[in-house]
């Protein structure tokens, strides 16, 4: 019995170290990978990323060629392109949530603003399947899906030298190039943390409102207005026409 016991010892740790070993050995393509998976079911939208690559010791890593695809009914193929995302991680505070993220940057990321046919903003629908999302894992038929998300705080989210390009299909497929300031952020997810959904609406909050606000400082809001003002004159003048015309028939054969 002890023999077996002792056998039993022996592959239990083996078993756990190939486990282990699989995973630091694996540890940037399994971050990939949740990245990936999380991000996609959260925005609805296809998450991907080229290259993770984290050091343990140093409590840093980096992310590079994140992009989020955009919703359905947009001709633009992503909504955000991100190339290199720096992180640093308070290790101290991996006992126990919250977990500390010291600092995101973000670096001359794109995004891509594509008001469509239907004057829909792609942007505003990301943000709403967000918030969707960030709902429904507080519901009663979901309620292992908040649990499941760890609580988190980021101490300094910078998001700098961006730049926007707006397409605006109502104005045939007019395209844009605009800058967006500066989006500094500090102590995301308040002092109780928050889960990486909650924090990734807060975020894209914040970047919608600032391309939005570039996208109206351009013009472009107005232009569209002006376009959908001159449809609806010509639609009224028609619409005169055609009841002036009715008018007449029903005249003349009311003489008849």
């Amino acid at each position: 019995m002890k023999k077996i016991i002792l056998i039993s010892s022996f592959v239990l740790i083996a078993v756990i170290g190939a486990a282990l070993y699989y995973v630091f050995t694996n540890l940037d393509a399994i971050v990939k990978a949740v990245i990936e998976k999380a991000g996609s079911q959260t925005t609805q939208t296809a998450v991907r990323v080229d290259k993770v690559k984290i050091v343990l010791t140093d409590g840093a890593g980096t992310i590079n060629g994140l992009s989020i695809a955009n919703p359905k009914g947009f001709e633009t193929r992503h909504a955000f392109r991100l190339g290199a995302v720096e992180t640093k991680i308070d290790i101290k505070s991996l006992t126990k949530e919250p977990y500390i993220i010291e600092k995101v940057i973000i670096r001359k990321p794109q995004v891509f603003y594509e008001m469509n046919k239907d004057r829909q903003g792609n942007l505003n629908i990301l943000y709403d399947n967000i918030a969707a999302a960030t709902a429904g894992s507080g519901s009663a038929s979901k309620p292992a899906t908040k649990s499941a998300e760890p609580k988190l705080i980021i101490r300094h989210f910078l998001f700098a030298d961006a730049t926007v390009e707006a397409k605006v299909v109502p104005l045939n497929n007019k395209e844009y190039t605009l800058k967006l300031p500066t989006i500094d952020l500090k102590d995301l997810g308040g002092k109780n943390g928050a889960t990486p959904s909650e924090i990734s609406q807060q975020v894209l909050r914040a970047v919608t409102e600032r391309a939005l606000a570039e996208v109206k400082r351009a013009g472009i809001d107005e232009k569209v207005q002006a376009l959908k003002s001159e449809a609806q004159e010509k639609l009224d003048t028609k619409k005169s026409e055609l009841e002036g015309k009715a008018g007449e028939k029903l005249k003349n054969l009311l003489k008849k």
